[in-house]
C-alpha cells in the first residue's frame, strides 16, 4: 500500500471510471489465474480501486472488489465523507468468505491518511450530518464517548494533554462537533430538545475556556440552539406544543410539585440555558400569549383607549381584589386575580402606589421638627412600612422557591436586595435615633455620623433604586422593551470601561500627588479658610491621594481649573510638568477612553437592534413567567397577611412530613407519570420525523439541478456519454424521432437533452420528473445491447430505478416539446 502506482494494474484502473462491470470482472478473474495484477495497487493520486469505485458510486464494482479480498483501508470513512449511502451500507454489511464480518480499519501509515486517528465512522458521519448514514451506524449500536470535563485532571486527560496538547484539544473539538450534529441528536436522544439545551450550554461554557477555538465552539452552540428551535417549528397543534413545553426531566420531577402539570417546565429550562431562539419561536410565543391574556379574549384587537381604561380600573380595584382573594381564594373573583395578566396589573398598581408614597415622603407634607435628633415616624412613613415588609417577604419566597443560585443570577433581584437592605438600614437607624436621642438640637451642631443623618442619606439612595426599578416593567412593551435591554447591555460596557479608566486614574493620581505633595498649604493660608477643590477659589487639588482622585474625576466634566497646577513658589519647571501631566490625562480620558466607551455602547445597541425581536421576546417571556407561577398572587402589602389558604397549605405540609414519612407514592401517580412520558415520547418522535422530512426536502431544494451545479452532478454520466458512442447515437435518433429531445434522469432529476444536428452540439434543460412519461422500450434499449457498461441492470423495474438515488443512473425517454416563443432556449453545453 505504500507504492503510488503499479503498471500491471493500469488496465483495471482504466476500467473503473467508465464503470465497466464486465471488464473489471474479467480483469479480476485473470488476476486470480495469472497473478498479473495487484488489486490493492494505488493510482498516481493515491487512490485504490475501491476508493475510485466509491467516488464513482459504482456499487456493483465495489461488491466485486470486496469479494476478491481488496484491502478496505479507510474506505468506510471515504464513503461517509462522500455521503454514498449504498457504499457505506455495503462496507458495513460485507463479510469475509469465512463468515466473519470485516471491520474496516484505517490505513497502516496514518501520516498519509486523509483522516486523523481520532476520527471514527460515527464521528465523520455526524460531521457531515447525513441522516441515512448516521441511522445505519446507530442501528449497529455505534456510539460516541462523551469527553471529560474541560477542567478534568484525571490521569488520562493530563497525560494526553502533556503528550500532545494540540491533538488533545482537536480531539475534544471533533467529538463535540459530532455530538452537536442535529441528525445524531435526533436519532440517539430520547429528549432531543433537552439534549440540545444542555449541549449548547456546555459548548458555550467551553468557548469561554478554550479561547483558541472560541469561534468553533460558539458556532456549534448556535447550531444546537437552531436545532431545538427547528424542532419546535414542527409542532402543528397547541396540544403538541403543551406536551413539549410542560415536560419535565428527572431532575425537575424531584424539585417541582407533582400537582403542577402545566408549569411550562421545558420553557423554564430554555430560559435557564439562554435558548433565546427557542423562547422567541412563534409557536412558543403564541402559546404564552394565550396563557397571558387568559380571560381577555380579543384583547390585542381592542382600541388602546379601551385597554388603558380597563387597566386603570383594575389597578384601582387591586385592594378589593386582594381582600376577596384573602377571604375566598376559590371564588370566581378569587380565581380572576390569579390570572397572569390581572396579577401583573395588580402588582404594577401596588408598586406605583408605593412610589407615590415615596414622593409624598420626599415632599415633607407632614410637618415635623427639623431639629429633633430622633424624630418619630410620620404618617406617610408608617404607610410605607407595610410595602417594605411585603417586598422583603416576596424576595424571601422567591429565593426559597428558586434557590439562592438562581436568585443571584437575575440582576433585578440584586437591585431588589440592595433596595430592601437600604430600607431596612434606614428603619434600623431611625429606631436607634428615636431611642437614643429624644431632644432637640440645631442641625448644624449634629455630628457627621449621626444616625438620623445616615438614615436620611440611605433613604434618599433607596428612593433612587425604587424609581429605577420601574424600568423592568418596560419589558412588557414592544417599543420600550428593546431600549431597556440595550440599557442593560450598556451597563456592562460601562463596567468594562471603568476598569480601564480606574487604572488610568490611579496612575495619574499617584504621579500628580507625588509631584504636588510638597506644596500643600493649610486652610488658614487660603481665602475664606477653605481648602480643596470645592472652594470658590480651588486649591490643594493634588495635595493628597484622595483629593487628587476627586480632582481628576471632576475634571472630566470641566469642573477643575488649570491654575490648580500652579504653586506659590517660583518653580516653573514643576508647574510645566504638572500641567503637562494634567493635560495628558485629559487627552487620554476624554479623547481616547470616552470615545472608546461611546463606540462600545454603540456596538452593544446595534447588537440588540439587529436582534431586537428575539431579545425583546426573550426578556418579555422571563417577565411573563414570573407571573405564571402558582405563588405570589397577592401584591404588597397584602402578601404579608396570613390567608386561610396559607394556613391550610402549612397544615398539609406538616401532615405530609409527619404522617406520610417513608410512604411510597400511589399507583395512580405512577400511571399518570407514565402516561405523560409516553405522550411526550410520542410527540417528540413526531417532531423528529417531521424535522427529518423537512431537512431532506430542504436539501433536495438546495441541491437542485441547475446549470451552475450540473457539471458536478453529471460527471459520472458525462464520462459514460463520452466513452459510449451508442448512447449519443441513441440520443440523436430519439431526438430526431420525437422532434423535441430525450430525457436523462440523473439521481431522480430529469434533464431534457436535445441534439442540434446543425451545430452537432448537445443541449440540455432541467424539468420536473412528474411531467414526464417514461417509455419502457427506451429503458430496455439502455439496459441491453452494446451499452453493457452503463450502471443499469436489465432486471430492474422502471419505477424502482427512477426512484433510486444511491447510484447515478441514466435513461433516455422521448419527450415532445411544443414550440413556445416565451420558453427560454436550452443552454448550450
Amino acid at each position: 500500500m505504500t507504492q503510488l502506482s503499479c503498471s500491471p494494474s493500469a488496465p483495471l484502473m482504466s476500467l473503473l471510471p467508465p464503470g465497466d462491470y464486465a471488464g473489471v470482472k474479467h480483469a479480476l478473474r485473470e488476476a486470480e489465474v495469472y497473478y498479473n495484477m495487484d488489486v490493492n495497487c494505488l493510482d498516481p493520486l493515491g487512490r485504490s480501486a475501491l476508493l475510485i469505485a466509491i467516488e464513482n458510486e459504482n456499487l456493483e464494482i465495489m461488491e466485486l472488489l470486496l469479494d476478491h479480498g481488496i484491502h478496505t483501508g479507510d474506505a468506510l470513512l471515504y464513503a461517509i465523507r462522500k455521503e454514498v449511502v449504498g457504499a457505506v451500507e455495503l462496507l458495513l454489511s460485507h463479510r469475509r468468505p469465512s463468515g466473519e464480518k470485516q471491520v474496516p480499519s484505517l490505513m497502516m501509515d496514518s501520516q498519509f491518511s486523509e483522516f486523523t486517528p481520532d476520527i471514527t465512522p460515527i464521528m465523520l458521519a455526524a460531521h457531515t450530518n447525513n441522516y441515512e448514514i448516521i441511522k445505519l451506524l446507530v442501528q449497529r449500536k455505534v456510539t460516541i464517548p462523551r469527553p471529560h470535563q474541560i477542567r478534568c485532571d484525571c490521569v488520562e486527560c493530563v497525560s494526553s494533554s502533556e503528550v500532545d496538547s494540540l491533538r488533545h484539544s482537536r480531539s475534544r473539538l471533533n467529538i463535540y462537533k459530532a455530538l452537536a450534529s442535529p441528525s445524531l441528536i435526533a436519532l440517539s436522544s430520547e429528549d432531543p430538545i433537552l439534549t440540545a439545551f444542555r449541549l449548547g450550554w456546555e459548548l458555550k461554557e467551553l468557548s469561554k475556556v478554550e479561547n483558541e477555538f472560541r469561534q468553533e465552539y460558539e458556532e456549534l452552540s448556535q447550531q444546537c440552539k437552531r436545532f431545538a428551535k427547528d424542532l419546535l417549528d414542527q409542532a402543528r397543534s397547541s396540544r403538541e406544543l403543551e406536551t413539549i413545553l410542560n415536560h419535565r426531566d428527572n431532575d425537575q420531577s424531584e424539585e417541582l410539585d407533582p400537582r403542577q402539570c402545566h408549569d411550562l417546565a421545558k420553557l423554564k429550562l430554555a430560559i435557564k440555558y439562554h435558548q433565546k431562539e427557542f423562547v422567541a419561536q412563534p409557536n412558543c410565543q403564541q402559546l404564552l400569549a394565550t396563557l397571558w391574556y387568559d380571560g381577555f379574549p380579543g384583547w390585542r384587537r381592542r382600541h388602546w383607549a379601551v385597554k388603558l381604561v380597563t387597566c386603570f380600573i383594575i389597578g384601582l380595584l387591586f385592594p378589593a381584589f386582594s381582600l376577596i382573594y384573602l377571604l375566598a381564594p376559590k371564588s370566581a373573583l378569587g380565581r380572576f386575580i390569579k390570572k397572569p395578566f390581572i396579577k401583573f396589573i395588580c402588582h404594577t398598581a401596588s408598586y406605583l402606589t408605593f412610589l407615590f408614597l415615596l414622593l409624598l415622603a420626599s415632599q415633607h407634607i407632614a410637618r415635623t421638627n427639623l431639629h429633633m435628633q430622633g424624630p418619630p415616624p410620620t404618617i406617610v412613613e408608617w404607610m410605607i412600612l407595610p410595602w417594605v415588609l411585603g417586598f422583603i417577604w416576596a424576595e424571601i419566597k422567591e429565593m426559597w422557591d428558586g434557590g439562592f443560585t438562581e436568585y443571584i443570577h437575575d440582576w433585578w433581584n440584586l437591585m431588589d436586595f440592595a433596595m430592601n437592605s437600604l430600607y431596612l438600614a434606614t428603619i434600623s437607624l431611625k429606631i436607634v435615633a428615636y431611642v437614643k436621642y429624644n431632644s432637640s438640637r440645631p442641625r448644624e451642631e449634629w455630628e457627621m455620623w449621626h444616625p438620623t443623618l445616615i438614615a436620611e442619606a440611605l433613604f434618599a439612595i433607596a428612593n433612587i433604586f425604587s424609581s429605577l426599578r420601574l424600568i423592568s416593567l418596560f419589558t412588557a412593551n414592544s417599543h420600550l422593551g428593546p431600549l431597556q435591554i440595550s440599557l442593560g447591555r450598556m451597563l456592562l460596557d460601562i463596567l468594562k470601561f471603568l476598569f480601564i479608566y480606574c487604572l488610568v486614574l490611579l496612575a495619574f493620581a499617584n504621579g500628580l500627588n507625588q509631584l504636588y505633595f510638597y506644596y500643600e498649604t493649610k486652610a488658614s493660608e487660603e481665602p475664606n479658610n477653605c481648602k480643596g477643590i470645592r472652594c470658590e477659589k480651588q486649591n490643594n487639588a493634588f495635595s493628597t491621594l484622595f483629593e487628587t482622585l476627586q480632582s481628576l474625576f471632576w475634571s472630566i466634566f470641566g469642573l477643575l481649573n488649570l491654575y490648580v497646577t500652579n504653586v506659590k513658589a517660583r518653580h516653573e519647571f514643576t508647574e510645566f510638568v504638572g500641567a503637562t501631566m494634567f493635560g495628558t490625562y485629559n487627552v487620554i480620558s476624554l479623547v481616547v477612553l470616552l470615545n472608546m466607551l461611546i463606540a462600545m455602547m454603540n456596538n452593544s445597541y446595534q447588537l440588540i437592534a439587529d436582534h431586537a425581536d428575539i431579545e425583546w421576546k426573550f426578556a418579555r417571556t422571563k417577565l411573563w413567567m414570573s407571573y405564571f407561577d402558582e405563588g405570589g398572587t397577592l401584591p404588597p402589602p397584602f402578601n404579608i397577611i396570613p390567608s386561610p389558604k396559607s394556613v391550610w397549605y402549612l397544615l398539609m405540609w406538616l401532615h405530609n412530613k409527619l404522617c406520610r414519612r417513608g410512604q411510597p407514592p400511589g399507583e395512580g401517580s405512577h400511571k399518570c407519570e407514565n402516561l405523560r412520558e409516553f405522550t411526550h415520547q410520542y410527540t417528540s418522535n413526531l417532531l423528529v420525523k417531521r424535522y427529518v422530512a423537512a431537512m431532506i426536502r430542504s436539501a433536495k431544494t438546495d441541491e437542485g439541478l441547475t446549470e451552475e451545479n450540473f457539471k458536478v452532478r453529471r460527471r459520472p454520466i458525462s464520462r459514460s456519454v463520452k466513452r459510449h458512442d451508442t448512447l449519443l447515437l441513441l440520443i440523436q435518433s430519439e431526438s430526431a424521432r420525437s422532434d423535441g429531445g430525450v430525457v436523462l434522469v440523473v439521481l431522480g432529476k430529469s434533464v431534457i437533452f436535445s441534439f442540434d444536428h446543425k451545430t452537432k452540439h448537445l443541449k440540455y434543460k432541467t424539468m420536473p420528473t412528474s411531467s414526464l412519461t417514461p417509455v419502457q422500450s427506451v429503458l430496455e434499449k439502455l439496459s441491453e445491447g452494446p451499452i453493457r457498461n452503463f450502471p443499469l441492470q436489465p432486471k430492474e423495474r422502471t419505477t424502482s430505478w427512477i426512484k433510486s438515488v444511491a447510484v447515478p443512473t441514466a435513461a433516455t425517454v422521448p419527450f415532445r416539446i411544443k414550440a413556445e416563443p416565451s420558453r427560454p432556449s436550452f443552454g448550450s453545453r
